[in-house]
């Protein structure tokens, strides 16, 4: 039988690319501790499952390798956040 951290883990996996994730959520749904949930989720974090995004909260991705999560196109920064993403030469920082 797997544990509940490889329950909550199992949980997540079998989540929609780009469902919004909380502890509270994960806790109540699996009738696990706050705690528990918290620790599971920064695990599938370590492990590429989700990743957590300021002002958009925890996020189911494609699991991919950890340094890939530094450079994002703007078609995967639109599929994580519900919002609008601005581009152009006339929103560009120059360097």
């Amino acid at each position: 039988m797997a544990t509940k951290h490889e329950q909550i883990i199992q949980h997540i996996l079998a989540l929609e690319v780009g469902h919004k994730i909380s502890v509270r959520q994960i806790a109540k749904e699996l009738n696990v501790s706050d705690g528990t949930a918290y620790r599971a989720i920064k695990e599938a974090e370590n492990q590429g499952i989700v990743s957590t995004i300021e002002r958009v909260g925890t996020i189911r991705i494609e699991t991919k390798k950890k340094e890939n999560f530094e450079r994002l196109t703007f078609a995967e920064v639109i599929n994580i956040v519900d919002g609008q993403v601005l581009g152009g030469e006339k929103d560009c920082i120059k360097h």
